[in-house]
């Protein structure tokens, strides 16, 4: 399916909020793409993957879980515990069946733009700090995390990796160990690289 009709199909899939959500992220996606001089074909794979990052949201929060078991999806039990998290898998599985998308790289942004991971690719990094810095974001520390996400993906990842931390264990709420992983893993990588 190209993009355009993926486009329109979204547009009807999702709240009027939700989509314009959508297109922001798109938007913010391809200007990182843009800044970080990402080649081609990878820039189209952001514009698929930013553009569809929600599209698990057509599938209410609350019947998120019921959904999973239904199309005999796995969830861990931080996901069965916050089934907001479970909009980026359903994501992957309506992106897969309703939208055509078959590329790995495309799926695993979408996939992971909710908790991050480990060794994220630039794509998948891209998805994740446009989802969180969209025009609409406004949380403290948001502008300097936009300035960041310009000069350097990994340093962003590990600053978002950070204030979404603290957000989760002021709310009292779950961390999904993907975020553990991936901030570990990104601060290892940074200390290895000072000595």
């Amino acid at each position: 399916m190209k993009l355009e009709k993926m486009r329109k199909v979204l547009e009807k899939s999702l709240a009027p909020k939700r989509f314009k959500h959508s297109i922001a992220v798109y938007e913010t996606a391809l200007e990182l793409a843009d800044v970080h001089k990402v080649d081609a074909e990878t820039r189209e794979k952001i514009a698929v993957s930013a553009l569809l990052h929600d599209c698990g949201r057509e599938v209410p929060t609350k019947e998120s879980v019921a959904k999973m078991e239904e199309l005999g999806l796995p969830l861990d039990y931080v996901e069965k515990n916050q089934p907001i998290l479970l909009h980026s898998k359903l994501g992957v599985y309506y992106a897969k069946e309703k939208y055509g998308v078959t590329d790995a790289d495309v799926l695993d942004g979408i996939s992971f733009h909710t908790t991050g991971k480990a060794n994220m690719s630039v794509l998948a990094m891209i998805v994740f700090l446009a989802d969180m810095l969209e025009p609409a974001r406004d949380f403290p520390g948001v502008e300097e995390l936009r300035v960041l996400a310009r000069k350097d993906l990994e340093a962003a990842m590990i600053m978002a990796y950070s204030n979404t931390t603290k957000y989760l264990l002021e709310g009292g709420l779950l961390i999904h160990p993907n975020c553990i992983e991936g901030y570990n893993q990104l601060l290892l990588k940074k200390k290895a690289s000072c000595n």
